[in-house]
This record gives C-alpha cells, sequence and structure tokens, in this order.
C-alpha cells in the first residue's frame, strides 16, 4: 500500500513540475515578445473648435451725464481634428517647413494641391497694423476759423436731438413708416396683456405722452426707445377705427394719464 501511495506522489510531482516549466517557457517567450500598436488619434465631430477669449469692461463719466461702458474683446480659435489622414498629411514636408523657421513660426507660405504636393511658396510679411484709434482725422474746415466751426458736445447732441426725422421722408417712406407701428402697435397690446396690464389703454397713452411732447426732454435707454417707437408721423388715415384711435390719441392735447387712467404704465424712466 505505501509503495503504491509513493508511485502516486511521485506521478503528480512530475505532473505539476511540467505544468510549471510550460508556464515559464510561455513567459519567456512572452518577454521576449516586442508590443507593438498603430497610433492612436483623439478626434473630435466636425465642425469643433477650442476657443480662448479674454474680455475687459472699463466704465467712465462723459459731459452728458451718462455713464458709458467700452469692453474689449481678445478672441482665438483652433480647429479640432476631425478625421487622422491629416496628422500624416503633412509630414513627409516637414523638413520644408522647419529649414526657415524661428521659434517654430515659419517665415514662408506653402500652396499646395489636394494631394500634399508643394506647388509654391512665397515669402510671409506681417501685416502692418494701424490702430484707427490714433490715426489723424481729415476735417474739412472750409475756411472756417477755430472758433467758430468748434462745437461742444452738448450743442452737438441738442442739435442731434432736435432733427425732426420725418420731415425729409416722402409720402410712401412715411405710409411704410405708418404700416409698421401700426402692426408692432397690436402686438405691444397682446404682450403688454399678458404682463397683466390693459395693453391697448397703454399703447394710446403712450402715443398721447409721445405726441404731447411729455418725453421730449433727453431720458434713459429705455425712454429713448419708447419715444422713438410712439413718434406716429402723420399721413393717410388709417382705415379701421381701432387704428383711427392711434392718431387719435397721438394728436391728443389733453391730459394723458386722466384720458387713459387705466393703464398701470409708470412714466419714471
Amino acid at each position: 500500500m505505501k509503495k503504491i501511495l509513493k508511485l502516486v506522489l511521485l506521478i503528480l510531482l512530475g505532473i505539476i513540475s511540467s505544468e510549471q516549466g510550460n508556464v515559464s517557457r510561455n513567459d519567456l517567450e512572452g518577454s521576449r515578445r516586442v508590443l507593438s500598436r498603430r497610433k492612436r488619434f483623439l478626434i473630435f465631430p466636425d465642425g469643433s473648435s477650442f476657443q480662448f477669449v479674454f474680455c475687459t469692461q472699463n466704465h467712465g463719466y462723459l459731459q452728458l451725464g451718462d455713464i458709458v461702458w467700452f469692453g474689449n474683446t481678445a478672441a482665438m480659435a483652433w480647429e479640432l481634428p476631425t478625421d487622422t489622414k491629416l496628422f500624416n498629411f503633412f509630414k513627409k514636408h516637414d523638413k520644408f517647413y522647419t529649414a526657415d523657421n524661428r521659434d517654430g513660426v515659419s517665415k514662408l507660405i506653402y500652396f499646395l494641391n489636394e494631394n500634399g504636393k508643394i506647388l509654391a511658396k512665397m515669402p510671409y510679411r506681417k501685416k502692418p497694423l494701424v490702430n484707427p484709434a490714433f490715426a489723424k482725422r481729415s476735417i474739412n474746415t472750409n475756411g472756417e476759423p477755430e472758433d467758430e466751426k468748434a462745437i461742444s458736445n452738448k450743442k452737438l447732441h441738442e442739435k442731434r436731438k432736435n432733427i425732426q426725422i420725418f420731415d425729409s421722408l416722402n409720402r410712401d417712406e412715411i405710409e411704410f413708416h405708418r404700416e409698421g407701428r401700426k402692426s408692432l402697435y397690436g402686438k405691444l397690446e397682446l404682450y403688454m396683456q399678458t404682463l397683466g396690464w390693459r395693453g391697448r389703454e397703454c399703447v394710446l397713452r403712450l402715443l398721447c405722452e409721445t405726441g404731447k411732447g411729455v418725453i421730449q426732454k433727453q431720458s434713459s435707454f429705455l425712454g429713448e426707445i419708447i419715444k422713438a417707437t410712439f413718434t406716429l408721423p402723420e399721413g393717410q388715415e388709417f382705415e379701421d377705427d381701432i387704428h383711427k384711435e392711434y392718431d387719435t390719441a397721438h394728436r391728443s392735447k389733453g391730459d394723458c394719464v386722466y384720458l387713459y387712467p387705466r393703464c398701470e404704465y409708470n412714466r419714471d424712466l
């Protein structure tokens, strides 16, 4: 019995040693094999780009009494690769691109066909940058003395503010503006109703105040927009009665708040 057990143990040891030898040989062969694979690239969807944007903003005070904001924005964008063939497209021409470089920037512009063959090359010259802020302005003095052609900012602004734009328009142009405003006023009525206001009442009141010159004095930015929007030029009378009320309100000489008291609009602009 003991002999049989010894024989079985010897057989098991032989099997285990042979398996270990096979594993060690496989490991040795694997360690000697050179691992290699093709280069892998990261690509992005068509139209992708990387952008770098730098914004600055400064404010100052004008003589006219308001604050002006001045913003500067500098932006750069790079197209991201969407086709792996582009990585190797210029590889064979690398010696041409790096032959006349300084700090990696080429001094030549290369023109290639669709197959990547160089057709021509031209020297690259940086265009001079002219800052228009420091450029000399051409002024037609017409022989006027300096003191006569000088004008202050306030006078220039006042002169511009009193310009009557509609006086220089012909009949067709006037009708074009009237039709456009008629359509706009109807949309504004619906919009004001969504805010909980009585839309038509407020539109008529704004037309009344603008026609009387209540908003004549320079006001805020929003006030200037309201004044320009609700200035209705005189022209051919509207056909519908609801549109005729626009002209009636704009020509009204009475108290606008009294005539249209149900409007929640506040004229503190």
